[in-house]
């Protein structure tokens, strides 16, 4: 754990504009600010997550403030005990603990930041690598999506990394959509790769590779599904261990997505009386393209180009354990052209 007595550049008024904010979170270096009112009270604080989850919502263009963005339920204590730190981090997932004094002001902020199992896993991956990317436009019509490069590395590479650092090694890589290039792409770019290849003579849908993969011999139990259009950082090892604690068939990664609506909306009740509800804020766990799968269940279905949604609803009903687990907010789906962009402010501003 480490201790910042030095709060003065975390601190913003409710005021602050998203601009400024980008600016100050990542000249702080901690993805973290703290908002306070007049007399130094806390209000809120906007972690990196708030900010991703604010542009995802109102674009690149947004004109948000601190009071709009910030989370109003901060997590903070008023104990100086190392003891009790340690056991918010560990109940809580988070890695900032705020420190305050009786009237609520802040003392200073405790960061913990685990260290990634990176121990070999028994676990098969699987990178969905071959569809048209018809969503992304003329501009990226001849150049396949996941060799799109954000930041100087490709989105399948930067996935790749993501999976060597906690020891998911067993990749192997679905593939139909202009495969020879991103092959050649993996090649020239991964040396001495092991990468499995799987060839789709027609396209299979977002998970009917699955059933080319289980008729390979190294197959583990436990097949790691990863869209190959995803910019992401989460601890896989934690959704591993989530998926084997509940002994669950399929575990869906879940990411949380809000949509604020630009207008006052009007409601009627059961009395027909209307109210109106000034632009309502939306919530979801939407699917992140990451997915845990037992082997064993794959293999009660017949082969059959199928998407990953319809797939899951028919293991749910044969009665398989189906569950999700949130993988946090560092994720965004790069499905088109704004996405992109956002994905590469994203990565410009230390945001993911």
């Amino acid at each position: 754990m480490k201790e910042i007595i030095d709060i003065s550049k975390f601190i913003i008024s409710q005021d602050e504009s998203l601009d400024n904010i980008l600016k100050l979170i990542e000249k702080g270096g901690e993805k973290i600010l703290l908002v306070v009112d007049k007399n130094d009270h806390l209000l809120g604080s906007i972690t990196d997550g708030d900010i991703r989850r604010e542009l995802i919502s109102n674009g690149l263009k947004g004109s948000s403030t601190a009071q709009k963005i910030m989370n109003p339920d901060p997590i903070y204590t008023i104990e100086d005990n190392k003891n009790i730190w340690s056991e918010y981090f560990a109940s809580k997932d988070i890695e900032h603990l705020v420190i305050c004094n009786e009237n609520i002001v802040v003392k200073k902020i405790i960061r913990y930041s685990p260290k990634k199992d990176i121990l070999p896993k028994n676990v098969s991956v699987l990178i969905f690598a071959g569809g048209k990317g018809v969503r992304m436009g003329e501009k990226y019509s001849k150049l396949p999506k996941p060799i799109i490069e954000l930041e100087g590395k490709s989105l399948i590479e930067r996935i790749y990394q993501n999976l060597l650092n906690e020891g998911f090694n067993n990749i192997s890589i679905a593939l139909n959509h202009e495969s020879e290039k991103i092959v050649n792409h993996l090649n020239s770019n991964i040396s001495n790769n092991k990468f499995t290849y799987i060839i789709e003579k027609e396209p299979m849908g977002t998970a009917g590779g699955l059933f080319e993969l289980i008729k390979h011999n190294n197959v583990e139990e436990n097949i790691l599904t990863v869209n190959s259009d995803i910019l992401f950082q989460t601890n896989l090892t934690n959704l591993l261990n989530h998926h084997n604690e509940l002994a669950n068939d399929v575990t869906m990664g879940t990411a949380k997505y809000t949509y604020q609506v630009p207008y006052g909306v009007v409601n009627k009740d059961s009395s027909e009386k209307l109210s109106i509800e000034e632009k309502p804020i939306h919530k979801y766990n939407v699917l992140s393209g990451i997915n845990l799968i037992k082997k064993s269940a794959i293999e009660t279905l017949q082969p059959s180009s199928i998407d990953m949604d319809i797939l899951i609803e028919l293991l749910q009903e044969k009665n398989y354990s189906i569950g999700y687990y949130d993988i946090g907010s560092k994720w965004i789906d790069v499905g088109n052209e704004d996405s992109l962009n956002l994905a590469k402010k994203f990565l410009a501003s230390n945001l993911i």
